[in-house]
């Protein structure tokens, strides 16, 4: 199983490396750890997985709000992104 740390290195290296906007990356005391967390979104969708979320910001009008990455505790791979109104599949991204 991955750590914290390397869960939020994994979130920074993908929202750093991409097209994916934000505004804030929470220091690694923000993610938290899910045990057999039903998969919403992506390839996975529909099974359990234990989980990091990694917590970040987008500026959304003249709003920030907090949106989430799971990655996946094992394989640190990372799954999908939850906003205020959906999901993203990182695949797509």
């Amino acid at each position: 199983m991955i750590t914290k740390e390397e869960a939020k290195k994994i979130g920074d290296d993908l929202l750093r490396n991409s097209d994916i906007e934000y505004e804030t990356l929470y220091d690694v005391d923000k993610i938290s750890f899910f045990n057999e967390k039903e998969i919403l979104s992506g390839k996975e969708k529909g099974s359990n997985k234990d989980v990091y979320m990694y917590s970040f910001t987008q500026i959304w009008g003249i709003e920030e709000r907090g949106l989430g990455l799971y990655i996946d505790a094992h394989s640190g791979e990372p799954l999908y992104i939850i906003t205020p109104h959906g999901y993203i599949d990182i695949e797509a991204k």
